[in-house]
């Protein structure tokens, strides 16, 4: 087993190797610098985990590197830790068959019980498995109001624009924090703008981010 971390906090790293050791993967975890470091040794081999820090794919030209990545690395499963510790999220959302942004305030017993369960079964788009792993995933009406909602138009808007109560609307956005198991809109927000940067296959590429 191969693993790889991106990630610039040195007691980040350390929890990772203590942890992964302590379940038993002893094998090569290399720390890299790069998303263009990534790229080269992915075309080398390929990894069984990554783990990322979003703010290693800040702009633009390394979100688009980044989506080829996880794109050409179909069995790799990737990690996107999220980089702003001001946002207090305390789960994990897959996004992608492969693909999980997740909280590092997350539990070390979750973030090892994903790795097994992956490795075990590479089965996440399975809705009925026995974790019910399901990447993220938006009606289209849920999509046009989230993109509405995240770029800040009022109820009143949204209701006209899409010929919605108000109740259907609240209803909507309850199923979207569901969905993205996030307590409030700054949370969503920073989630689906982590989420647009490394896949296109939710639909909601079009939130401005």
């Amino acid at each position: 087993m191969t693993v790889f971390i991106l990630d610039p906090c040195t007691y980040t790293k350390h929890a990772l190797r203590s942890s992964l050791a302590d379940s038993g993967i002893k094998d090569s975890i290399r720390d890299l610098e790069t998303i263009d470091s990534l790229k080269h040794k992915c075309k080398k081999a390929t990894p069984t985990i990554i783990f990322i820090n979003q703010n290693y794919f800040q702009c633009h030209n390394d979100s688009n590197e980044l989506k080829a990545i996880i794109e050409n690395q179909p069995l790799t499963l990737f990690f996107i830790f999220i980089g702003n510790e001001n946002i207090k999220f305390h789960d994990f959302v897959p996004i992608k068959d492969n693909v999980i942004i997740v909280s590092k305030f997350i539990k070390i017993s979750s973030l090892i019980m994903i790795i097994q369960y992956f490795m075990d079964t590479k089965a996440w788009h399975n809705a009925d498995s026995a974790m019910g792993f399901s990447p993220l995933h938006f009606s289209k009406t849920e999509a046009e109001i989230l993109k509405m909602w995240m770029s800040g138009f009022d109820t009143m808007h949204i209701c006209n624009q899409l010929g919605i109560k108000e109740k259907t609307l609240s209803s909507h956005k309850i199923n979207i924090k569901r969905k993205t198991k996030a307590s409030n809109k700054q949370i969503i927000y920073h989630l689906m703008s982590i989420a647009n940067r490394v896949t296109d296959s939710i639909k909601t590429r079009s939130v401005a981010i």
